[in-house]
């Protein structure tokens, strides 16, 4: 994760947090760790890919992470503000 600590800091976001996932309700996911990113916008967001580091951020990726699932919530409400 050290080459998503290095990129995200370079479009304004950071990591609101991480957890192991334990198992689940319902379904039948198999998921290691979930993790909630802050993005300052959507563009942020797109501009990723092009950041310096970025490459090495997708290779890793591509070569750790079996499947992901990215969700985009309203970020007018939730955790940044007390909602």
């Amino acid at each position: 994760m050290s080459a998503l600590d290095a990129l995200l800091p370079k479009v304004g976001a950071k990591i609101l947090w991480r957890a192991p996932a334990l198992g689940q309700a319902a379904g039948n996911q198999d998921i290691d760790e979930i993790l909630a990113v802050w993005y300052p916008s959507h563009q942020a967001f797109l501009d990723m890919p092009q950041q310096p580091g970025a490459d090495a951020n997708y290779r890793l990726r591509q070569d750790c992470v079996a499947e992901a699932t990215i969700h985009r919530c309203p970020g007018d409400r939730g955790l940044l503000d007390g909602a």
